[in-house]
């Protein structure tokens, strides 16, 4: 399945925001790996599905009655308004974004002892990181647009 256009609120492609686990099963298989991460008294429990063989994972919100909230890739055939981001420099990566006029990033050092260097630019307008290794975007997270009056997502059909 041909699923390389990363839609900025919408999804990857056929896969939509707001879609269900079972309609995500249907259409993409069993993942190769599901991971439950525990809420607490902020957010409910996620569950995250690892599809590695398209390195790319979905997670689902307990809180958004387990529907899909945020995808995030490292794949390079994942296309961004037709370019393909991962593996420019930092630089490159936030010329590109200032070019599409998405505003402002915020850019936060995420450094741990075991990954040295690592930083995340984030527009929340967006629902949108970006990861980067040194100076190298590595990943993207994207998820639907917020209502932040009504504190849920929009889902866009």
């Amino acid at each position: 399945m041909n699923m390389n256009n990363i839609l900025l609120g919408k999804g990857l492609d056929k896969i939509s925001f707001g879609s269900t686990k079972e309609s995500i099963q249907k259409l993409l298989g069993e993942p190769d790996e599901k991971e439950f991460i525990e809420g607490d008294e902020e957010c409910g429990a996620l569950e995250a599905w690892h599809y590695d063989t398209n390195h790319f994972s979905l997670s689902f919100e307990e809180d958004c009655n387990w529907r899909l909230v945020s995808i995030t890739t490292s794949n390079t055939d994942f296309l961004f308004e037709g370019i393909d981001l991962i593996g420019l420099s930092q630089s490159e990566v936030m010329e590109q974004m200032n070019n599409l006029d998405l505003g402002d990033f915020e850019l936060e050092d995420i450094s741990t002892e075991e990954h040295p260097d690592q930083f995340i630019a984030t527009n929340s307008d967006f629902s949108l990181n970006l990861f980067f290794d040194g100076d190298i975007l590595s990943e993207i997270q994207w998820g639907p647009y917020w209502d932040d009056e009504d504190n849920c997502p929009i889902w866009i059909e």
